[in-house]
């Protein structure tokens, strides 16, 4: 069943990528649908996250992640480090917290 979720979700992945240079071909997006486009992901994952974390009515929320989430925030916006750098010091910065609680 979930096998069956994730290859349907993958294929659906790839018509989408693949939607957008078949119907533009080489032009270009407005700048103002640019920058929505760039910003998208990003607001998505955020949201993701925060229901992730939270659980639904903040039920699960956990004062533990937000450490591990500031540095994560920290590294990124000020610093404009990597993603993947980000996601490891998050982790380790909450693991450290949660070990010292």
């Amino acid at each position: 069943m979930i096998l069956t979720a994730v290859v349907t979700l993958a294929v659906i992945n790839v018509l989408f990528k693949a939607a957008g240079p078949a119907l533009l071909g080489d032009r270009a997006f407005p700048p103002r649908v640019e920058a929505l486009v760039t910003a998208l992901p990003v607001v998505l994952l955020a949201g993701l996250l925060t229901v992730d974390l939270t659980g639904a009515r903040w039920e699960s929320a956990d004062w533990t992640l937000l450490p591990g989430l500031g540095a994560a925030l920290l590294l990124r916006v000020a610093l404009g480090r990597p993603h993947l750098l980000c996601l490891a010091v998050a982790v380790t910065v909450t693991i450290a917290v949660r070990h010292a609680v």
